[in-house]
């Protein structure tokens, strides 16, 4: 007979991810051990491997979970209503929130999937791809000339993301700028243009 879970099954393997995630982000994946996560845990390590067969394990799910809340979020600024800029608006803003929330979890995205596995690196990767893929959707909206123009359609979309997904290096939830206004303030760089700002709109 199967070993019935506990009814806060979920909840517990989320906080081995969060904790996971601090540690890899604090050490790097591959300096970290099991030893030090049961630790952080206030677990064993056999406590541990009930919830996830390995390290790897782990490592893939905090991907595939903080990937997966991207691609959520950036199908929810295309369905939303309003102008494509008020959409484009809306998308900098969820990925702000997202990095600023999570941020542990996106310096192991950006530095860690060459740790996983061909076949497992290669899932998150097609998810990458569906962000990139609803942005570009996104940028064709604003600007429908690049529809003939392929080859500039994800350079140009990496050069927007580029402008906020290193934002976990240096942005501070206490600094002068809140998140929603360095995402307004992406956005208008990146469709305006730096000299074109001014203290209009970067109040607005």
């Amino acid at each position: 007979m199967a070993r019935k879970q506990a009814e806060d099954y979920g909840e517990r393997r989320l906080n081995i991810l969060n904790k996971a995630a601090e540690l890899f982000a604090e050490k790097g994946y591959a300096r970290s051990s099991i030893s030090e996560l049961a630790t952080a845990c206030n677990a064993s390590k056999s406590w541990l491997y009930h919830y996830y067969p390995s390290k790897e394990a782990i490592l893939y799910d905090i991907m595939r979970l903080h990937v997966t809340e991207l691609v959520t979020m950036a199908e929810e600024a295309l369905a939303s209503g309003g102008s494509p800029k008020e959409k484009f608006r809306t998308l900098a803003r969820n990925f702000m929130e997202i990095y600023v929330n999570a941020g542990s979890k996106h310096i192991i995205l950006l530095n860690d999937r060459g740790c996983l596995p061909k076949d497992l690196r290669k899932e998150i990767m097609n998810l990458q791809d569906q962000v990139v893929k609803s942005v570009v959707s996104l940028v064709l909206e604003l600007n429908p000339s690049l529809d003939k123009a392929k080859n500039y359609q994800k350079p140009v979309t990496m050069a927007f993301l580029g402008m906020i997904n290193w934002t976990y290096i240096w942005f501070r939830k206490d600094g002068s700028v809140n998140q929603e206004q360095f995402a307004d303030l992406a956005v208008e760089i990146f469709l305006n243009g730096f000299m074109a700002l001014d203290s209009e709109n970067l109040s607005n």
